[in-house]
């Protein structure tokens, strides 16, 4: 913890009818910080800054002060914690700047006070980690009330070779607090609290008075029968003077249940902590109550997942910003909230992560995972997303040399046509395709090279208009050129005529090719389209049959294809594999309001598989079908932001109302089915097209409309 005291003068104070005096602090850790003005926090935001390459990069986080400061002596604290500092090796400092702004409504001036300098003094605290901040490794928080403050002046750090950026992201919030759903004492002694569902956040509890030295331990789990190491725990230890409460600082939890041992909390509860409020953004509502409940599972995991900058592939175990799960639940997340701000600081670390080849790892910030192609081509699939969903170009200008290194260093390992496996590195490993699909959906094999090589199809379509946007002609004819004879490689390469399939032949081979327009004629197309169906009903049974990356590119050939009676079918199924199992297999609490999340496998809890995570970013792309397909909102790549967009809702037999409402740069867009008639409210400044590519295609601009929906 670092402390300064400081003297404002009346003067200084004073505020005049044609001026305005305003106090700022800028504030860049390498690792966490709070800031304390005269003992009251500065800001609602917690666990800041976000997430960046420590290594060569730290963010800068500005707070306003004006209403914590007086006249007088004036005290200023910034605790301090190392966070993902421990994973770089780079020490829990700070540095800040106190300034002074002056402003007459037109023009203003703005004068450095102060900075941290070795007059500060600073002090260790009562806190203290536990863990390495390795996945499995993360722990917990110390917190020993008996350390005592002894301040001294502080010590100056050089951070010579890190560029500092003002933060982008608008920060972590507390979203939701949660009491205790059920609690009960175990066998041996120790204290079971419910909170009712998973939380990404902290855990606060208040003990009744204990003696000197007594030590608590909390140990955090996200399902009742998880086991270290995929559990984190947190202590602490009493100094006996009868202010025992317990909160994490700056370290969060993924946990709905937490083993207490050493002491019986007087009172408890968890802090759910995100980018985004659960409770906010798009809505989804129909008639089926199963659908309901596995859009709100996915939903509300989303907002476990997202936090800090970044979107997690699970908060607790891992806790990395793996591209593959970001690719496969994008479109999810961005049509549920906007997070533009997310992704802008996402994409820097992914930038500040790519080597001088051209390479990247498959999570950012950078550590060495497993993965595959769809893993790190994230840096080119989140900035055109980020601007066909918000129209903002700001990620695909910033960026676009760095995706176009990605492609060359791609370009490179072509061998006979297409992409081929590259050799592990120390920054990361595997070449995956699919991942986590269910038992007998086979992607190995053939699999891993063609859903790997489809993914750089699409990775090139992209960079066509991208470059169209940023005005790089010979790179728009570069890119179609590859993309061309990529197809073409592709189909040779992987196309069983004898059984109408590519590759392995499992939905995700079948739905990718078509996605990407590989079949090379409308004969073969439909003869790949009517297998993959079949083979749907039929060798699938009418259960889902995708993994991580599987998931969303069949959502998306559902979506376009008008099968949303096959997806429905796919989505009611009870048992393995299945979203509903998730559901109904989700531990219901005695009390409080259950809401499930998705797992990190279909195969979590089945007897003999390893049962890791159960928040996990693994299957939520699912979540556009529901916009998109129940509800019909679905955007125009022409006109980005749903500047227009189209309402096309796909029925379903059993499905007798949708309401859904959708944000957007525009304003919110509702649609509201009841039966065949439908209520559409298109927001100001855009225009929709109604029943598009059908006899009864409608264009209407922004008001109230209602509709009844024909057969096409």
């Amino acid at each position: 913890m670092l402390r300064k005291e400081f003297f404002i003068t009346e003067g200084e104070m004073r505020q005049s009818k044609n001026q305005r005096v305003n106090y700022g602090i800028d504030v860049v850790s390498l690792g966490y910080h709070e800031v304390y003005v005269n003992g009251t926090k500065a800001g609602d935001k917690v666990m800041q800054p976000a997430v960046s390459q420590l290594d060569k990069h730290a963010l800068q986080v500005s707070y306003e002060i004006s209403d914590l400061i007086h006249e007088g002596v004036n005290e200023l604290k910034i605790w301090l914690g190392q966070g993902w500092g421990r994973l770089y090796g780079t020490p829990a400092v700070a540095k800040a700047t106190v300034s002074k702004s002056v402003s007459d409504g037109e023009c203003g001036l703005i004068f450095n006070l102060f900075v941290t300098d070795s007059s500060w003094d600073a002090t260790p605290s009562g806190y203290s980690y536990t863990g390495s901040w390795q996945p499995m490794q993360f722990g917990g928080e110390r917190l020993d009330r008996r350390v005592p403050s002894r301040w001294r002046h502080a010590t100056a750090y050089s951070n010579d070779g890190i560029k500092i950026t003002q933060q982008e992201f608008k920060g972590n919030a507390i979203v939701d607090t949660l009491p205790i759903a059920s609690q009960e004492k175990e066998a041996d002694g120790s204290i079971v609290i419910d909170f009712g569902r998973v939380v990404t956040g902290w855990f606060n509890a208040v003990f009744t008075p204990m003696h000197a030295n007594a030590e608590v331990t909390m140990e955090y789990l996200d399902h009742r029968d998880a086991k270290a190491p995929f559990t984190e725990s947190d202590i602490y230890i009493s100094d006996g003077k009868g202010h025992d409460v317990f909160c994490n600082k700056f370290h969060i939890h993924a946990f709905r249940y937490v083993r207490i041992k050493g002491a019986v909390p007087a009172s408890a509860r968890a802090f759910h902590i995100s980018a985004v409020n659960p409770k906010g953004g798009a809505s989804f509502e129909c008639s089926d109550p199963r659908l309901n409940a596995i859009h709100n599972m996915v939903k509300y995991t989303l907002s476990c997942l997202t936090h800090s900058g970044y979107m997690v592939d699970c908060p607790h175990i891992e806790r990395m910003g793996y591209g593959g799960d970001g690719n496969s639940s994008t479109m999810a997340l961005q049509t549920l909230w906007d997070v533009g701000d997310t992704y802008l600081n996402w994409l820097t670390a992914w930038s500040d992560a790519m080597d001088s080849t051209g390479d990247l790892p498959y999570v950012a910030p950078a550590f060495r995972t497993g993965g595959g192609p769809y893993w790190s081509g994230f840096i080119i699939k989140a900035p055109w997303r980020t601007y066909q969903n918000y129209s903002d170009p700001t990620l695909v200008y910033r960026h676009y040399d760095v995706m176009r290194r990605w492609i060359d260093y791609v370009e490179k390992h072509f061998e006979d046509g297409i992409l081929t496996p590259w050799a592990d590195t120390e920054r990361r490993s595997w070449f995956l395709g699919d991942w986590l699909a269910p038992e007998g959906v086979e992607i190995g094999g053939e699999s891993i090279l063609h859903v790997s090589n489809c993914f750089i199809s699409e990775c090139l379509g992209d960079m066509i208009e991208m470059a169209a946007m940023t005005d790089n002609k010979a790179d728009i004819s570069r890119f179609k050129k590859m993309r061309k004879q990529l197809n073409k490689a592709i189909h040779r390469h992987f196309y069983h005529p004898e059984s109408h399939t590519y590759a392995n032949g499992t939905p995700i081979d079948q739905c990718y090719a078509l996605l990407m327009g590989i079949p090379p004629d409308a004969k073969t197309a439909k003869a790949v389209k009517e297998q993959l169906i079949h083979d749907c009903h039929i060798k699938y049974k009418d259960h889902i049959a995708a993994g991580l990356v599987g998931v969303p590119i069949f959502t998306e050939w559902c979506i376009r294809e008008r099968e949303a009676s096959l997806m429905a079918t796919i989505l009611r199924q009870g048992d393995y594999p299945g979203y509903l199992r998730m559901i109904e297999r989700g531990e219901q609490p005695r009390g409080g309001t259950y809401i499930a999340t998705t797992w990190e496998s279909w195969d979590c809890g089945r007897a003999g598989k390893e049962d890791r995570s159960r928040v996990h970013n693994c299957y939520n792309g699912i979540a556009i079908w529901f916009y998109q397909a129940l509800a019909g909102i679905r955007p125009d790549s022409a006109n980005t932001g749903y500047k227009h967009f189209f309402i096309d809702p796909q029925p379903v037999e059993g499905i007798k109302w949708v309401h859904a409402t959708k944000p957007t740069p525009y304003g919110t867009i509702e649609v509201n089915i009841e039966g065949r008639q439908m209520k559409v409210v298109v927001p100001q400044g855009t225009s929709a097209t109604v029943f598009p590519n059908s006899k009864h295609e409608r264009n209407v601009e922004a008001g109230e409309w209602r509709f009844t929906i024909s057969d096409r």
